[in-house]
């Protein structure tokens, strides 16, 4: 008859795997990055390249001018995908250009 088996080595000196550490054993949290980082001076770029009002932005994307005012001034939080995507397909760039940069 087979004897029964180690779950565990014996050179885990009391680690369970599995088992989350106490807070204060826990390491500092890493902050997340700003992937909005940048956007504001993209669309503000990119509209005066193009030779755009915000008023005539807006009537090509849908998007409200105050919207606009808004992310170009690096308003509160990022706006929603749905408002960039209509702004990049305007402004003739790609989304993700106009989201992240690169």
């Amino acid at each position: 008859m087979k004897k029964c088996c180690r779950i565990f080595p014996s050179n885990t000196s009391g680690y369970i795997p599995g088992v989350p550490r106490p807070k204060l054993e826990r390491p500092d949290p890493i902050p997340w990055p700003d992937l909005n980082a940048g956007q504001a001076e993209r669309l503000r770029r990119t509209r005066a390249q193009r030779g755009y009002s915000l008023r005539h932005l807006a009537a090509l994307s849908g998007v409200s001018p105050p919207t606009i005012r808004s992310i170009e001034a690096g308003g509160k939080g990022a706006p929603r995908s749905d408002v960039l995507a209509a702004l990049a397909d305007a402004l003739g760039v790609s989304r993700g250009w106009l989201a992240y940069g690169g």
